[in-house]
């Protein structure tokens, strides 16, 4: 049986990849965004269960768009969104998604480049979103819609479940990481958030987005919102100088989280 994702919209993988000195500079990365038939253990608020990539995952986005290449996300303060590099090759074969890089040479990306070389940095991640999956459990047999999330939460003797990712659409971005057990760490903090009571879990929640607000990690929004023409990176229109609402803040604060993989 083939199900719509059930998970959250964004999701965060992590993988190995290495600088290549072919050209001497060091600048060409080669590896692996992504491993087909390699079962790995999700633990979040979703439940506990093993999650695979099928391959041919990526044929169709591959089609339509290609990634771009993006140093921790897009969140670092001196990169930036900016792209770090060109993709020159990502195509899927008999291993997985196989990404042939070159980093750009300038003196933002020339520490990044640096890092590699010395095998500070030994990690990449990648965004994507899952358009079509498949759950099974332990024995083979198909979960049925109904019964999901029931049992993610509960298996029993059924668990664990095991989830295969039959197509990703879109693949945002991809590319090095200076800790690639980010997607562990999100999913850490959301296996916690599970095992609070409601107000206990809206008070981490809330603790959480002031964290990342006081390091830069959301918007700040205590000052009245500027007077301009342009919308927002929601799409939102401008406030008109207006004092941004509560319900603004809580939309910003959920998603800086729902990003992390927190939510």
């Amino acid at each position: 049986m083939t199900v719509t994702a059930q998970t959250p919209a964004i999701l965060f993988r992590t993988a190995e990849f290495r600088a290549v000195g072919d050209t001497g500079d060091g600048r060409t990365l080669d590896g692996y965004a992504a491993t087909f038939g390699n079962p790995s253990r999700i633990q979040s608020w979703e439940g506990e269960f093993d999650e695979e990539i099928a391959a041919g995952a990526f044929r169709k986005t591959l089609r339509q768009r290609m990634p771009v290449l993006q140093f921790d996300h897009g969140r670092d303060q001196r990169t930036g969104s900016v792209p770090i590099g060109s993709i020159d090759e990502l195509a899927e074969d008999d291993q997985g998604l196989h990404v042939v890089a070159r980093l750009f040479d300038n003196p933002v990306v020339e520490p990044i480049r640096q890092a590699i070389a010395g095998k500070a940095i030994t990690g990449m991640s990648f965004r994507f979103q899952v358009k079509r999956e498949a759950w099974i459990d332990r024995d083979g047999v198909k979960i049925k819609d109904d019964e999901l999330q029931r049992l993610l939460w509960e298996p029993g003797d059924r668990g664990p479940l095991k989830r295969t990712i039959l197509e990703v659409d879109p693949l945002y971005e991809l590319g090095p990481v200076v800790f690639p057990a980010y997607d562990s760490t999100s999913v850490g903090v959301r296996s916690l958030l599970a095992q609070l009571t409601p107000d206990e879990h809206r008070l981490m929640l809330r603790e959480l987005a002031t964290e990342l607000r006081t390091h830069g990690g959301i918007p700040d929004l205590t000052e009245p919102a500027a007077r301009s023409g342009e919308p927002d990176d929601s799409g939102a229109q401008p406030g008109n100088g207006e004092r941004p609402t509560a319900s603004t803040r809580s939309r910003v604060d959920s998603d800086a989280l729902r990003l992390r993989g927190i939510l």
